[in-house]
């Protein structure tokens, strides 16, 4: 996360509205880079989240907390009522029900921000509590707030507003700011920091506290609750607010673009094709829509043919053209009849009974014949996209690829792993890449969570070793002693070896050991995902059980004997199978995913908190999207763990295992948030086998 060091510094002393903006200059910028805010307000109303929802948006994908302090009182009226009453918890409680009875009862907008109160309190990422006076002599209205950043610097404020729309927008509030990292302002944060805990803990005299919980009628509370997800609220509330400051290129969208995805897709409007190379989670896919609506807005009508690695990003891209209301044909092995279809839109397209629509294909189905037979009726007047664009980088694929004026190529990791070559022929075919965006910045401002990396050390049995050994001398013979010799030049009996020897990696029966004292120590899993090899594993581990189990099988079998609730994801499972598992998993009625392979590319599933990993490549990009599968952000989600299987040992004939090993975490440790005690631990392994920023 950014600091408010490095951010904020240029922040005013004191702020007074109407005269200033203070939610764009005061509110949004603070709440992007804070992790906590605590507020005490004599006056709270819920169409405060109207104003705050651009802060509020990034605040909660980062994983902000905010705590809330507030009066009882209503109106005036109320307040004088509240003082005189014999049981004033009474007068409280009707008081906070009936604030929350005319939320719901007012227009959507203030009903809808009244439900995403509902959700932020249901989801822990605010506390509310009430104060309440113990004596007749008078009513809490002291008005302050305090930010803080991951490290802990805060800036507080105190003056006239309470936390309500008008006291930001209409009438005239002024307050005071400082910096506790600014000389001589900390006594001051201090002191806001400490008067606010008493009253939080109800320490102060003559007033207590009470949970809002306590105050509300749990039938009203319950009315604000809703199936909406945080993205449809904050749709519902920008409303009109975007609408007048949206561009051109925005309007038809039910998302609002950041400005990294503005910019790439800009720079590919204007040059027509380019590689667009996100860290995994930070929206490929909503700027590869934003390219088509600008694309759109320019051409007025078109044809966008989009190739994914597999039949799971045809339903996921599927669902998320159609919510913008794109027509779309679904061209894979599921939908058999899809060549129909497809002639049917191609002819409404070309009788201009349609605008547009997309063409969502499998890289096999984009090969086939009756493909071919469509395509070649629109002489190349249609859209080419391309997620996972790397995926097409071999001879038989780039040498079929369409000569369109309009390419479009979504890779968070487009180099060709071992081939400098089919690099060159990608990058060259998609002019380059045009945009792209870091992981750690993705970090850092909070559109992808920390997370934690935590190598597991196993060894091989003698067997192991000796087997791996044998086959390294195989290989010594076929390809000399070169372990980075590019596959392209390799035999296919020395690829067949090189596989093999590394599934004695992928399956070392001590990765199983591991998994069994992990289980015990991490406690309930949820949210997990777990990714084995195709490979087999030996029965000493599992008794009774067939010589050849595979991995898979013995996690499963693993799983099931410590009762935990799991479903695999591989590629037997066919498309309503993984689809319901997913959505299974989701609920949370299913604790662990198992896979093989298939959730490395695309597939978004945010909730997924812990990843342990059995089996890994040698291919960097596969660390990288496994990685990015468990980044994305979820509400309640503050970081990820990762948890990696990793075999190195000084014994002789390890050191070719080990550089291989100590590549994978060294990219995963790099950007943890555990980095420098994983390098205090790894450091000589790392100088030791020359491994460092240049890998």
């Amino acid at each position: 996360m950014a600091s408010f060091i490095d951010e904020m510094n240029g922040i005013g002393v004191r702020y007074t509205s109407p005269e200033q903006d203070i939610i764009s200059e005061f509110y949004d910028p603070i709440l992007a880079v804070a992790k906590r805010y605590d507020r005490a307000s004599g006056y709270f109303t819920s169409s405060i989240l109207v104003e705050y929802i651009m802060g509020l948006e990034s605040f909660i994908q980062h994983g902000g907390k905010m705590r809330l302090v507030i009066s009882p009182w209503v109106s005036m009226e109320d307040g004088r009522a509240l003082i005189q009453a014999t049981n004033p918890t009474k007068i409280i409680k009707q008081s906070i029900t009936e604030l929350f009875s005319v939320f719901k009862k007012s227009d959507e907008k203030t009903s809808t921000s009244a439900e995403l109160l509902y959700k932020l309190i249901a989801d822990d990422y605010l506390e509310v509590r009430v104060i309440e006076p113990t004596s007749d002599i008078g009513l809490f209205h002291d008005k302050f707030g305090i930010f803080y950043d991951a490290g802990d610097n805060s800036i507080g404020f105190e003056g006239s507003n309470n936390e309500t729309s008008s006291a930001v927008s209409l009438n005239y509030e002024s307050f005071m700011v400082m910096k506790s990292w600014d000389g001589g302002q900390k006594a001051f944060t201090d002191d806001l920091e400490q008067n606010f805990t008493k009253l939080w803990q109800g320490e102060i005299k003559k007033y207590d506290t009470l949970d809002l919980q306590e105050c509300v009628d749990q039938e009203v509370f319950k009315s604000l609750e809703s199936n909406s997800t945080y993205d449809d609220l904050y749709r519902k509330l920008k409303g009109e607010r975007n609408v007048e400051r949206c561009h051109e290129s925005e309007q038809g969208l039910n998302f609002t673009p950041r400005d990294y995805q503005l910019e790439a897709a800009q720079k590919w409007i204007e040059s027509k094709k380019g590689i667009i190379s996100f860290a995994t989670g930070t929206g490929k896919t909503k700027t590869a829509i934003l390219c088509m609506q600008k694309y759109l807005n320019i051409e007025k009508r078109g044809i966008f043919v989009l190739v994914v690695p597999d039949k799971s990003l045809v339903n996921q891209w599927e669902q998320e053209l159609e919510s913008l209301k794109f027509k779309t044909v679904k061209c894979f092995s599921e939908n058999p009849m899809w060549h129909v279809k497809l002639k049917d839109m191609r002819q409404l397209w070309q009788e201009e009974h349609i605008d547009s629509f997309v063409i969502i294909a499998t890289i096999a189905s984009f090969k086939s014949d009756k493909m071919k037979a469509q395509l070649k009726r629109l002489k190349d007047s249609y859209v080419f996209i391309a997620d996972e664009c790397h995926r097409l980088a071999t001879d038989a694929i780039l040498g079929v690829l369409p000569s369109v004026e309009w390419r479009l190529g979504l890779s968070a990791t487009p180099e060709v792993y071992m081939s400098e070559e089919l690099t060159q022929k990608l990058m060259s075919y998609f002019n380059g890449v045009i945009a792209s965006y870091s992981l750690k910045k993705a970090i850092d401002n909070g559109f992808l969570v920390p997370y934690e990396y935590h190598p597991i050390e196993v060894t091989l049995t003698e067997s192991e070793l000796s087997e791996y050994r044998e086959i390294s001398h195989k290989l010594v013979k076929m390809m000399g002693n070169d372990d980075e010799v590019k596959m392209k030049n390799l035999s296919q009996a020395a690829q067949m070896q090189l596989f093999k020897r590394a599934r004695v990696i992928y399956g070392a029966s001590d990765k199983l050991v591991k998994l069994k004292a992990l289980l015990k120590s991490i406690g309930p899993l949820k949210y997990t995902l777990v990714y084995c090899g195709a490979t087999k594993v030996s029965s000493t581990v599992e008794a009774n059980q067939d010589d050849d189990l595979r991995q898979l099988n013995a996690v499963n079998l693993m799983l099931s004997k410590n009762n935990i609730v799991a479903a695999q994801y591989t590629q037997s499972e066919d498309g309503d199978e993984r689809k319901q598992r997913i959505e299974q998993f989701r609920k949370g009625n299913v604790a662990t995913l198992v896979a093989i392979k298939c959730l490395d590319e695309g597939v978004d599933i945010p909730e997924i908190r812990t990843g342990i990993v059995l089996a890994s490549s040698g291919n960097p990009r596969e660390c990288i999207q496994r990685r990015g599968r468990l980044l994305r952000t979820s509400p309640g989600k503050t970081k990820a763990i990762l948890y990696d299987m990793v075999a190195l040992s000084n014994e002789d004939g390890y050191d070719s295992i080990n550089h291989l090993e100590l590549k994978r975490v060294y990219q995963y440790a790099k950007d943890a948030i555990n980095y420098d005690a994983l390098s205090k631990e790894y450091g000589e392994w790392f100088e030791k086998y020359g491994i460092g920023e240049e890998d």
